[in-house]
């Protein structure tokens, strides 16, 4: 893929609802292709279950990070937030829906458009799985609160219940210093 095209993508996105509550990012080429996305409706529950395990200051909560992930526990957007007090930002949980569909968007779009059938298809799950190398090791199970919060977003259906009780963990499952 070339330069021009990634600045179409990463400029002219527009996200579209659709009654499914799924959003639909359109590609502004030639052959209009149309993207599938989890809905950003709702997001800010997954971001918070995601702060705890995948947002600090030591994981994707730094700027080294390919996927950074900004909230109230690591990274800020605003010079004048810090990760030790404040609530996540509205443009924080904006920058976090963006950094996680941008991923693999043509597979996120094939397990949105089949409601979230297989999901370790994206590098996200598997690696908070621990199926895939991944620094910060396995962060979920398969059915955990974490694991549901997320598959449920990506299928369209976001298990709030879940979500808000994986955002209370204080420190990875499984993490060894």
């Amino acid at each position: 893929m070339n330069a021009r095209w990634w600045i179409r993508v990463l400029f002219g996105l527009t996200a579209v609802s659709t009654p499914s509550c799924v959003g639909e990012v359109q590609v502004p080429d030639a052959t209009s292709q149309a993207l599938l996305a989890p809905p950003r409706t709702g997001f800010e529950n997954v971001a918070d279950a995601m702060q705890p395990s995948c947002g600090t200051l030591d994981c994707h909560g730094q700027v080294g990070r390919n996927m950074r992930l900004f909230g109230a526990r690591g990274l800020r957007l605003s010079a004048t937030d810090t990760s030790a007090e404040g609530v996540t930002q509205p443009p924080e949980y904006d920058a976090d829906y963006w950094a996680i569909i941008a991923l693999e968007p043509e597979t996120m779009a094939t397990v949105v458009r089949e409601k979230g059938d297989s999901p370790e298809r994206l590098t996200l799950i598997r690696k908070g799985r621990g199926t895939e190398r991944h620094k910060g090791g396995k962060l979920m199970s398969p059915n955990d609160n974490l694991d549901r919060c997320m598959v449920g977003w990506v299928a369209g259906r976001i298990e709030v219940d879940a979500c808000q009780a994986a955002a209370m963990i204080t420190a990875p499952s499984g993490f060894v210093p």
